[in-house]
């Protein structure tokens, strides 16, 4: 499934297995950082008022697009911009 989450008046999609495993993504420190948001209070996106949410149609497709391009990408996990 991919997921969102708003930052800012963007956009960032990124997949996972089930709504949990997103939560906890979106919640990490690791991704805070990724995003260019520090993270003086150690928890992430959750700590703020960012809304995780189930990609739309429209944001799965470019999502799907954009991971298309990296298919050869060693990497744990993509977040694009959708929005």
């Amino acid at each position: 499934m991919i997921y969102v989450v708003d930052v800012d008046h963007i956009s960032l999609a990124f997949a996972a297995r089930s709504e949990t495993q997103a939560a906890e993504i979106a919640g990490s420190r690791q991704f805070a950082r990724a995003i260019g948001r520090p993270c003086t209070d150690r928890q992430g996106v959750r700590a703020s008022t960012h809304q995780l949410r189930v990609a739309t149609a429209q944001e799965q497709g470019v999502f799907h697009d954009m991971s298309a391009e990296f298919a050869d990408a060693q990497a744990d996990i993509l977040v694009a911009r959708v929005g």
